[in-house]
């Protein structure tokens, strides 16, 4: 399934939940995959996190699906190694493993999803979002998008645009609460 631009302008400005469907009929019992930044201690990234999760729920509920939850964490910064040379990479690297799988335990026992049910990867969420949805077979992927635009969207791109085109599932695709899309009507 390919997205065009007009997708990618849809998830980056549309003020409501958007759902991009690949047509196929669910099997039973299929599986959604919530993706979720546990990363850092963002208020707004936890409110979004856990609009993620309940999303997934009442949609596994309505149809009796299994909800798996997804993190990414980054790799070690090679630069840091070549600059530092009392820099420990495999200390970092298990500190930071430590830190999202954690994070992953209390957002999971917080909602009684299982340990089995989640999946804390080393990587750029563009890569293991796509990886998990197909080794699990995910029917519907969940993910919280931002919106970034103009030069932030540019250079930096968004995690959403850069991993729907490797999904061969459906994606539903959240903004944070408070969002104001760059279509709004400026009312003074």
């Amino acid at each position: 399934m390919i997205f065009t631009p007009t997708d990618w302008h849809l998830l980056r400005k549309c003020p409501i939940p958007v759902l991009l469907v690949k047509g196929n009929n669910w099997p039973e019992q299929g599986k959604v995959l919530g993706c979720v930044n546990i990363s850092t201690d963002d208020e707004t990234h936890d409110k979004l996190n856990d609009k993620i999760v309940k999303e997934s729920l009442a949609f596994a509920s309505i149809a009796n699906a299994e909800v798996n939850l997804v993190n990414a964490y980054p790799a070690t910064p090679v630069n840091i190694t070549i600059e530092l040379p009392e820099f420990d990479p495999a200390s970092y690297t298990d500190a930071v493993r430590g830190h999202h799988l954690t994070t992953m335990k209390a957002l999971r026992q917080k909602y009684g999803i299982s340990e089995e049910q989640t999946h804390v990867l080393e990587g750029l969420p563009e890569d293991i979002i796509p990886q998990v949805s197909e080794d699990i077979k995910a029917e519907l992927v969940i993910l919280g998008t931002t919106g970034r635009t103009g030069l932030s969207a540019v250079f930096i791109g968004n995690t959403a645009e850069n991993t729907i085109d490797s999904l061969n599932c459906d994606l539903l695709a959240l903004k944070p609460d408070g969002y104001v899309s760059p279509l709004a009507p400026n009312i003074d």
